[in-house]
């Protein structure tokens, strides 16, 4: 199979569609892309639902940290990584199989 040169419907940058990408595509029954790489990127990104960063203190240790968890609203403890590893380990369940 040899890459097939395209022209992007979106911003009309020219891009190739290479052999790899021809035998995934074909192997999963999907159309050949419209859209040059950077385009489906942006694309895929704007579906995304939008992440907002706190600043807050752990609840436990009082460390700064930085979370997506809204201290303002979350019911839940906001912990920092290591009290939250700490907590995780003294309250899991070993699974037995």
């Amino acid at each position: 199979m040899e890459p097939i040169k395209k022209t992007c419907k979106t911003c009309q940058k020219e891009f190739w569609v290479i052999k790899q990408e021809q035998e995934f595509l074909q192997k999963m029954n999907l159309p050949q892309p419209t859209n040059c790489p950077g385009c489906r990127e942006t694309r895929r990104l704007s579906e995304r639902g939008e992440r907002q960063l706190y600043r807050t203190k752990c609840q436990n240790c009082q460390k700064d940290i930085v979370t997506t968890y809204n201290p303002a609203t979350e019911k839940r403890q906001i912990l920092c990584r290591k009290c939250y590893l700490d907590w995780f380990e003294k309250n899991s369940v070993l699974i037995e199989n």
